[in-house]
């Protein structure tokens, strides 16, 4: 009986140190702080060789750019709300149908048709409408 009671307080012991491990594991990533763009390093590239690299090799162009901090410049074509209600900058690639969209952090942050800028956010890939960034800042 005294070693079934033993082995019992080991397994409980055991059970509680993996429950504290993982809260605090938990409450580390919570409070973990935003990466944020501005402190990245950008890779820079051209809205159409970032439209090229992703119309040519969609899965070689997510090894290079998806979830990495990328300064794209090109002209903006469109000025447009997303479904939050912050301003997306749209840059042509030469597509009537595929374009780099920017999502800016920034609800303030505005730009004209025509204007030639250089946006650095996070790439999230492509879809049918485009290639996405996130968390876009205007570089100055």
């Amino acid at each position: 009986m005294g070693s079934y009671n033993f082995m019992l307080k080991k397994i409980l012991y055991i059970i509680l140190a993996c429950a504290l491990l993982g809260g605090a594991t938990a409450v580390y990533l919570w409070n973990k702080p935003h990466k944020k763009v501005e402190n990245a390093e950008g890779i820079k590239i051209t809205a159409l060789d970032l439209y090229k690299a992703y119309t040519a090799d969609e899965n070689k162009a997510n090894a290079l750019y998806l979830n990495k901090a990328i300064e794209v410049s090109g002209e903006v074509s469109e000025i447009d709300k997303n479904q939050d209600g912050g301003n997306m900058i749209i840059l042509a690639t030469g597509d009537a149908i595929i374009n780099v969209q920017c999502a800016m952090r920034e609800k303030s942050a505005t730009a004209t048709k025509g204007q030639q800028l250089t946006i650095k956010g996070f790439c999230s890939g492509s879809s049918i409408t485009g290639i996405s960034l996130t968390d876009c800042v205007i570089n100055k």
